[in-house]
Parts: C-alpha cells; sequence; structure tokens
C-alpha cells in the first residue's frame, strides 16, 4: 500500500487513517473533539525525527496561513501557525517588520519551527521560539488556550517548545523588529584559524557560521552584518529546483555511494569550489539582501540530519572530536559538518534553557545509511553534555532527557493536565516521555 505521508528526507513514513485540513481555528478545535489518537501535525515535513508519524490522524495547517494583525510601534505581529517561513518574509516587510532571526533553510510552517526550537546563528540571538510573546492552543478537548508570560505562564514556558504534545498552535505572536538589510560575505579559512577564532568572529559580527568538510584543513565560513547599504530584490527559485551547485553536489554524493575512497577528494573539491565563496577571501564586499531574502539558502540535495546543542565555549573542542571520528570511522558521508552560535533562554524544553550554546550539524545523503555515522557523532555529544535538536535525529529517551532538562518533570505535568489520555502522543513521543 503507498504510503500517505512522508517527511521531506522520505526515511520517515506514514499511514493515517485521515488526513484533516482545517481551514480555520474554529474548524480546528472541532476537529480535536472527534479526531482518531494519535493526532500528530505536519508542516512541511522538514524535522527528521518521526514527530508526525501516525496510524490515527495528521493535521495539516496549511489553510490556517498568514499575518492576522500586527502592531508597528510593538514590533509584534500575530500570525497563524501554518505559515511558512517563506511566505512570512514578505508579509512582515510589507508591514515595515523583519523576524529578529531566522535560520538558513524557511520551507518550514512557523508552528513547526516554534515547536522545535528551529534557529539560526548570533552570539546574542536566540531561537526563533524566543522571540514568541504568545500563543493560541488547540487543546485535545477541544478548547483554545491562550497563553503569554501573564496568561497561563507555565503552558507559555512549556509550550513554545513543545513539538505537538500539549496541544496544536494555531496562532502566534512574535516580537519583530524594523526592516532591515545584511550584507553577506564569506570566504575559505584553515580549520585551525576558525576553531581559535571562533569566540572573536562570533563577537565581531551579528551572524557567524562555519561549515567544514572532515576530509578538507579548510572551513568555509558565512558572515551576515547588518548594513545601510541599498539592498538588492532577491529572485527566489521555484520549491525544489536545482541550481547549478545542487547538480553537482548531488552527481558526487551519487558517485560516492559506489566509490566511497574518493570521499576525501571529493570534500577538498567543495571546499575549494564553494560557488560565492569560492574567491576564499572574508575582505571583498559582498551581497546585501533584506533579511528574510538573506538567511536561507535553496537547499535541494536532500539529506538526514543529526544536531545537538553544547555549552559554548566547549564548541571548538566538541567539533574536533567530531571531525576526527568521521576521518576514522570508515563509513561513506560528503555533506559537512555544521557549526552556529544561539545565545540562551527560559524555555523549559529549549536545547539552548539557560545556556549559551554551539550546534553542531551532522548529515548524511538521503540514500545513504545514517545510523552507525551518526552513533558515533552522538556518543561525542553525550561526553560534551549535549542537547538534541528536537526535530532531528537522536536515540534518546525519557532517562537521558530528564537529566538535560531541568524543567523535565515541570513540562511532564502540565502536557498530562492539558493531554490526560495522551492524544497527541505516538508510539515515538511515548518512547521519549517514558509513557510506552
Amino acid at each position: 500500500m503507498p504510503y500517505v505521508w512522508s517527511n521531506w528526507s522520505g526515511w520517515v513514513r506514514a499511514w493515517p487513517k485521515s488526513i484533516l485540513e482545517p481551514a480555520s481555528e474554529e474548524d480546528l478545535a472541532a476537529a480535536m473533539r472527534e479526531a482518531e489518537a494519535p493526532v500528530r501535525v505536519a508542516g512541511t515535513g522538514h524535522s527528521f525525527t518521526p514527530l508526525v508519524e501516525s496510524e490515527g490522524t495528521i493535521v495539516s495547517l496549511k489553510h490556517i496561513a498568514g499575518v492576522v494583525d500586527h502592531d508597528a510601534a510593538g514590533m509584534m505581529a500575530r500570525i497563524k501557525a501554518g505559515t511558512t517561513l517563506r511566505d512570512l518574509g514578505p508579509m512582515l516587510f510589507d508591514r515595515g517588520l523583519g523576524l529578529i532571526n531566522q535560520g538558513d533553510i524557511d520551507r518550514q510552517a512557523l508552528a513547526g519551527a516554534v515547536g522545535t526550537g528551529t534557529h539560526g546563528t548570533g552570539g546574542e540571538l536566540g531561537s526563533i521560539s524566543a522571540a514568541v510573546t504568545g500563543f493560541r492552543l488547540v487543546t485535545a478537548a477541544g478548547d483554545v488556550i491562550q497563553a503569554s508570560r501573564t496568561e497561563n505562564p507555565d503552558v507559555f514556558d512549556a509550550g513554545r517548545v513543545s513539538f505537538g504534545s500539549l496541544g496544536i498552535m494555531s496562532e502566534i505572536t512574535m516580537q519583530c523588529r524594523p526592516v532591515y538589510a545584511l550584507e553577506e560575505t564569506g570566504g575559505r579559512m584553515p580549520v585551525a584559524d576558525v576553531l581559535a577564532k571562533a569566540e572573536e568572529l562570533r563577537d565581531a559580527n551579528r551572524h557567524f557560521e562555519f561549515w567544514w568538510f572532515p576530509f578538507s584543513d579548510q572551513a568555509i565560513v558565512k558572515i551576515l552584518g547588518e548594513t545601510d547599504k541599498e539592498a538588492k530584490p532577491r529572485k527566489r527559485r521555484p520549491e525544489g529546483e536545482e541550481t547549478r551547485d545542487d547538480k553537482i553536489f548531488r552527481t558526487l554524493c551519487e558517485t560516492s555511494r559506489y566509490t566511497p575512497f574518493l570521499r576525501g577528494p571529493f570534500q577538498q573539491f567543495m571546499t575549494s569550489g564553494s560557488g560565492r565563496y569560492s574567491s576564499g577571501s572574508l575582505s571583498e564586499p559582498g551581497r546585501v539582501r533584506w533579511s528574510h531574502d538573506a538567511f536561507p539558502s535553496d537547499r535541494n540535495v536532500r539529506f538526514n540530519e543529526m544536531e545537538y546543542a553544547v555549552p559554548a565555549d566547549r564548541g571548538p573542542d566538541c567539533i574536533r572530536e567530531v571531525a576526527a571520528y568521521m576521518r576514522s570511522c570508515r563509513e561513506n558521508f560528503l555533506f559537512p559538518l555544521e557549526y552556529r552560535y544561539v545565545a540562551a533562554d527560559d524555555i523549559w524544553l529549549s536545547p539552548f534553557y539557560q545556556r549559551d550554546s554551539v550546534t553542531i550539524s551532522v548529515h548524511q545523503y538521503f540514500r545513504q545509511p545514517y545510523a552507525k555515522i551518526f552513533a558515533g557523532a552522538e556518543a561525542i555529544f553525550a561526553r560534551y553534555e549535549g542537547r538534541p535538536h528536537w526535530g532531528k535525529l537522536h536515540t534518546l529517551g525519557a532517562a537521558e532527557l530528564s537529566r538535560l532538562y531541568p524543567k523535565w518533570d515541570d513540562f511532564q505535568s502540565v502536557r498530562r493536565r492539558l493531554d490526560p489520555s495522551g492524544k497527541f502522543l505516538n508510539k515515538y513521543l511515548k518512547r521519549i516521555f517514558g509513557e510506552a
């Protein structure tokens, strides 16, 4: 029987009895009263964990989209939860606003990005969830709860990163800022220099990140800085349309599946010929875009991903160990490691709870097995007190997670109160929460 739903990489599939597409919050609330458990919410499928997997009901919020209202003076926007980040950028721009920070992929629905703690990079900048000032939540009973720092504050603290386990967000209020432009610069640097100067580069730039193909001794650095220069509009390609670089990289990924001994030379080639960063200079003038056009990159070569957040001051040592493991493990891989900074927040299940962090991402081409290479990296992350990204692959259960999150029991208490029958728990979440 053909599967009915799959995530972006194709590794998570589901055969639900029904897929619901409510057109409004009222429709969503009514549907919850009758929906067959487990009920899971699908955005655009960009989580790699089986968060959406369900043999009961999958709910799509694609029709609950758009900006409800905005406050120009307070720089706030009320946004329907199914709005994709790609659509949201121009909507906010037309109202004179922009998100405070954003990741380099914008295909996610806002509710999914918030619910999993999706983030960009910046030493003083939090995740997308950290910019949430309030939300409306449809519960398992079909009731609607408003949550903020002053109204149902425990639901607010628990719900900003809750991956659909408390209920279904229907509307999210975001703290924004006036529209702004970013200048992108970047180039190659010796890995040793990047790691030695990581904190300096973080503190000197609004946004700093780098990619490192472990078989190369060079890293690809990307910097975004706020600027008053004139921003040029960006013409986005249609969703899924491959660029020349996409086609080259996909060809290398396919070739390396059968010639794993070429993974080292291929990674050195990708570092030396990495598109707009091929000049190898950080000092050349960069391109200037409005923020919603500057942040995202169109990634069309599919992959699976693991990401952990470790204490910021331990980031360089951790990525050194991960890279050394990947070079020695004899597993075939071609994607680079990715390194970003995220500021601490106060969200109970945020990977950045009360801790400035570095996130390190490990990717594997979607047609290649990932379990062994991810297991070795995960063992290293554990030694650095790493916390997993909720939308990306990991193997932790309730015993390990409860030690990593000081507010774990408080979260569980709120979850059980809002969903006493476990309507929102699929097999995966039952294991995560120790309810199996």
